[in-house]
């Protein structure tokens, strides 16, 4: 009994009243409420486009002081399918790893096109070898601890039959949750749907 009590103490100590912030449906814009939760890491997931013309994408922002190398790093969006992780340095464990830095304040466009990976062929780091669903997950993971560095399970809100015009992006940039967002791949996403 007392252990359930100190748990129940302690969980309100940590989750707060949230009468000191906006209400959790609160978007920069006074639209849309968030998926995700902020940004956590120096590198992150930054937008989510699972539906447009051509291909799935997805950027990635090293919100970070200090370059990151992207080897050892993979992307999936299904941790229990080997044949869904990306090696973001473009070498499968435990090759070696030339060197693939992403800069402080950079991004990274990668196309989810269901390119496949070929033992023993070069991995192009830049296509994913697995495609995004309009419900689906999305992350980054440590390949040497299997740690997840930042991911998103979404709805995407357009819907099957929805606009291709509207991406997932962290609201404010690199740093917030994701809202519905007019698509900036390789940039900063907007304040403001457009």
């Amino acid at each position: 009994m007392r252990s359930a009590v100190l748990l129940a103490l302690a969980l309100v100590a940590a989750c707060g009243d949230n009468r000191a912030g906006p209400p959790i449906d609160a978007a920069p814009d006074g639209g849309e409420r968030p998926q995700g939760s902020p940004a956590t890491s120096d590198l992150v997931l930054n937008e989510v486009a699972p539906r447009g013309d051509g291909a799935d994408w997805i950027e990635l922002a090293n919100r970070g002081a200090d370059p990151i190398d992207l080897c050892g790093v993979f992307l999936t969006d299904s941790v229990d399918r080997l044949d869904h992780y990306l090696p973001l340095g473009g070498v499968m464990p435990p090759g070696p790893c030339t060197p693939r830095e992403l800069a402080p304040g950079a991004y990274l466009v990668i196309t989810m096109d269901d390119t496949p990976l070929v033992e023993g062929a070069p991995i192009d780091p830049a296509h994913a070898p697995f495609k995004l669903g309009v419900a689906d997950e999305i992350h980054l993971v440590d390949a040497a601890t299997g740690a997840v560095i930042d991911g998103l399970l979404y709805l995407y809100p357009p819907g099957p039959n929805g606009p291709a015009t509207v991406t997932m992006a962290r609201v404010p940039d690199a740093t917030g949750p994701f809202y519905p967002r007019t698509p900036s791949p390789g940039a900063a996403n907007p304040e403001a749907l457009n």
